[in-house]
């Protein structure tokens, strides 16, 4: 069964749902950085992982799809990981294996190991079930296609407007 992302809800996805920093990496990570020193970290998207990477530390868990233009050495990247979770999530939905995997993701990042989630289809909108699931005090980051960092810090009131966004998602028929 899926979840599927009404038109309202899909569009909500392209606007800042969290802090938008509009410096270009590595100015950007160095902020959140400075705030988030030590939060359990995770990250949305290649390029955002990537850079995290490059100019900070390793998140504890990330999600991405591998479809950036730029190279990306997979095999560095899934021997830098403790874990490595392979998530099948068709483009423009939520799948509730998807939202399931996610929190088992969370789960074992929470336990120590370094996660990354491999996404075949949808990357994007697994943040959605990583702002529900991460601990409060963590913070999540994904980009936007307008350039902007977006930083989500875990925090009750981003959890009610992710859980909000989430239900008016209609299920599949």
């Amino acid at each position: 069964m899926y979840v599927l992302v009404s038109k309202w809800a899909r569009s909500m996805m392209a606007w800042p749902l969290g802090v938008a920093i509009s410096k270009e990496a590595p100015d950007s990570i160095i902020r959140v950085k400075s705030e988030y020193e030590n939060a359990f970290l995770i990250t949305v998207g290649d390029i955002v992982t990537m850079n995290t990477i490059k100019y900070w530390r390793k998140p504890n868990l990330a999600i991405m799809d591998l479809k950036t233009r730029r190279t990306i050495g997979i095999e560095s990247l899934d021997s830098s990981f403790d874990v490595v979770i392979n998530i099948s999530n068709r483009p423009a939905t939520l799948s509730i294996d998807a939202i399931n995997r996610v929190g088992d993701a969370v789960r074992t990042a929470l336990g120590g190991d370094n996660v990354l989630v491999l996404v075949d289809g949808e990357e994007d909108l697994l943040a959605i079930p990583a702002v529900l699931m991460a601990p409060r005090g963590s913070v999540i980051l994904y980009g936007l296609y307008t350039g902007y960092l977006i930083a989500i810090p875990i925090i009750n009131e981003y959890k009610l407007a992710f859980m909000k966004l989430l239900l008016m998602m209609p299920p599949a028929k």
